[in-house]
């Protein structure tokens, strides 16, 4: 079989369990992989497929966390979404105090940094924003729809600012852009 064969069954297994837009961007990242360690690549990537990601969205637009939490249900990615509109429990869901002891870590940490604005949260915020401990390789994304009002917040290097979401387009285009991040997400330690 030639390489061009191979690649082609590659494809079609993949077809399998991926979207059409997923598979092309895993055989082209696999294609164009320096090592070309498949495998190890194509486990990675399935692995993250098939676990459940845990992704804590913070803000309290009741509409927006409703858009949200619907839009991701529609994609491939399995997911369990916890929300809050307290800034404070969030603090104590991430870091696992108080009676969230035993609450899981999560996978992502999403605020819609529109709806928290008051000079507490924001430091609260910062504080998670630093990364401690057990969030250290925990992504965190920002959601706005004023950038300017956040550059501060770059001293922190959060791993993804995007533009809050208006319409169901949006949306999609949002949780498609979390999907994709996620799936090519390395952490420091791996």
């Amino acid at each position: 079989m030639s390489g061009s064969d191979e690649w082609n069954v590659v494809e079609r297994i993949l077809r399998n369990v991926l979207n059409e837009d997923d598979t092309e961007k895993l055989v082209y990242a696999l294609k164009t992989s320096v090592k070309h360690d498949f495998e190890r690549v194509l486990n990675e990537f399935i692995k993250k497929i098939n676990e459940t990601v845990e992704i804590l969205l913070i803000g309290n637009d009741p509409k927006f966390m409703h858009e949200l939490i619907t839009t991701f249900r529609r994609t491939n990615l399995t997911t369990s979404i916890r929300f809050t509109g307290s800034v404070e429990e969030a603090f104590n869901m991430i870091f696992q105090e108080g009676v969230f002891a035993d609450f899981p870590i999560a996978n992502i940490i999403i605020f819609d940094f529109p709806t928290l604005r008051s000079e507490g949260r924001l430091e609260i915020l910062e504080d998670i924003m630093k990364k401690k401990s057990i969030i250290k390789n925990v992504p965190v994304i920002i959601l706005t729809d004023d950038f300017e009002k956040l550059k501060h917040l770059e001293k922190y290097h959060p791993d993804l600012f995007l533009t809050k979401p208006n319409n169901l387009e949006e949306y999609k285009n949002v949780v498609e852009s979390i999907k994709e991040f996620w799936l090519t997400y390395t952490s420091n330690t791996e």
